[in-house]
């Protein structure tokens, strides 16, 4: 099939020069391996300073060119089968040793009678395609890998519902384990969509980059460029009503120059952060290959949000664990240990960021204090409990103002909600054991005083203030273990 005439014997000036620029490597070789010619871009791919030394050293015919000895054997055998051979990938040595991956399209070349004189084809590096795709295929091991470590978490939690339900110090467990789920499922359903989405963009893109960008002339290759740097650098937080009035300035450019689905292409370019077309990038896009640049650059942009989506929900989840570990870990000694009270509260806040983030502005005004002896998971419950009752005060709507300061051998703990209010009459017996103004089914009034017995456990002192608009719980302890009178 086709000539039997080497490239080396003969062609036209115009020809030499496309072989010798060629920005792929092209090579012709004798049925035992031997290079019988090829172009600067293929010993550049080998790692060889010119031509003349890639066919000195002729790796191919000498067994030194594939990482895996039976991968030339391979390429023998598809070629006397099928006489062409299209992307066929290998790993390879270069002529320093390093490796790297290539792709061959070639073809058997042979006489009048049928019989293979040469083979004759064309090789493109594509290492960066292949590290590409490993990157993203640990990424998505690792992804998965932490999807099970939280499933597992969630499980833990969900068992631990059961075993602590009926403790009154965990009355509010149950609406805690439902918060931290939702917590916990919302960075996990953010991680499963984000994998879809890169799994689908790597599947149209990948393959198509290398041919693509080849092809590309310098001032498309400049615009696409630009479109990728500029979805990377832009980070646009577009209202409803925004998003609606830019697309319908672009679709009116995109009619006005003939571009057909002025829809798809408007929210395309929105995506990519181009709110206002260039008059280069709407020539683009009145050719099928300018289309095809901006759809690439746009697949592009979509996996790198996403994978800023999967690092942004693996943080919020981890941030999660984090604290559902250090709420549920128990001190089973009751030994006093050094701990930081914040630390604590916001523990608590994390786990009750799901009540939170609706509907209440939490205002912290932490001072700086030191650590104090205390039992770390009596104090945290007891956070819960005030936490808690705040939030059932302001039916999950209002401010919460958390306040830790100093004052001489105490540091104090002010929660301060901006809810109903406790009645006068109430208020001397909230302490009272069995004392609550809840619904029947919704509390049984050992709250407080499970708080007041850890207050005195640590010798402090807990006042309460209210009216409505304004309860305020202060909780001062002891700041060292001498006795307090």
């Amino acid at each position: 099939m086709g000539s039997t005439t080497p490239l080396t014997n003969g062609g036209d000036l115009n020809f030499q020069s496309i072989f010798e620029n060629a920005v792929v490597g092209i090579f012709q070789t004798d049925l035992a391996g031997n290079y019988l010619c090829a172009n600067p871009a293929l010993a550049h791919i080998y790692g060889y300073d010119s031509v003349a030394d890639l066919l000195a050293a002729q790796p191919n015919a000498h067994a030194r060119l594939y990482v895996d000895p039976e991968q030339r054997q391979r390429f023998i055998d598809l070629m006397a089968q099928q006489d062409t051979l299209t992307n066929f990938e290998s790993e390879i040595y270069r002529r320093d040793g390093s490796r790297c991956w290539i792709s061959e399209t070639c073809r058997v070349v042979r006489d009048t009678n049928g019989q293979m004189l040469y083979f004759e084809g064309f090789v493109q590096d594509v290492t960066a395609q292949h590290i590409a795709l490993a990157r993203l295929q640990a990424a998505e091991q690792d992804l998965q890998q932490k999807n099970q470590e939280l499933e597992a978490t969630l499980h833990q939690l969900q068992k631990a519902q059961q075993e602590l339900i009926h403790a009154e110090k965990m009355a509010a467990l149950g609406q805690l384990v439902a918060g931290v789920a939702h917590e916990i499922n919302t960075p996990l359903g953010a991680i499963r969509s984000s994998i879809e989405t890169i799994n689908l963009c790597t599947e149209r893109s990948l393959p198509l980059l290398p041919t693509v960008v080849r092809q590309l002339s310098d001032p498309v290759f400049e615009q696409f460029a630009a479109l990728c740097g500029q979805s990377r650098s832009e980070s646009l937080a577009l209202s409803s009503r925004e998003r609606r009035q830019y697309k319908r300035q672009i679709m009116a450019q995109l009619d006005a120059q003939g571009i057909s689905n002025t829809d798809g292409w408007a929210e395309t370019l929105i995506d990519l952060g181009v709110l206002s077309p260039a008059p280069e990038l709407l020539t683009l896009l009145q050719t099928p290959q300018g289309q095809q640049v901006v759809e690439l650059a746009h697949q592009l942009a979509l996996l790198d949000r996403s994978t800023h989506t999967i690092t942004t929900a693996i943080e919020r989840a981890a941030k999660v664990v984090f604290a559902l570990k250090t709420y549920a870990r128990m001190n089973q000694n009751s030994e006093k240990v050094s701990a930081q009270v914040v630390n604590g509260i916001e523990t608590v806040l994390t786990l009750y960021h799901n009540k939170l983030k609706h509907g209440v502005e939490v205002v912290r005004r932490y001072e700086p204090v030191p650590p104090i002896p205390c039992y770390a998971d009596e104090l945290r419950r007891y956070g819960q409990t005030l936490i808690h009752n705040a939030l059932q005060a302001m039916e999950e709507r209002g401010r919460l103002e958390i306040v830790v300061r100093q004052a001489q051998s105490h540091l104090w703990v002010e929660i301060i909600d901006s809810g109903c209010g406790i009645p006068a009459a109430v208020l001397p017996r909230i302490f009272e054991p069995f004392f609550t103004t809840k619904p029947a089914g919704e509390g049984n009034g050992l709250g407080l005083d499970i708080v007041r017995q850890m207050i005195d456990k640590h010798q402090g002192k807990i006042e309460v203030t209210s009216r409505p608009g304004c309860t305020q719980f202060r909780v001062g302890l002891p700041i060292d273990d001498a006795p307090h009178v």
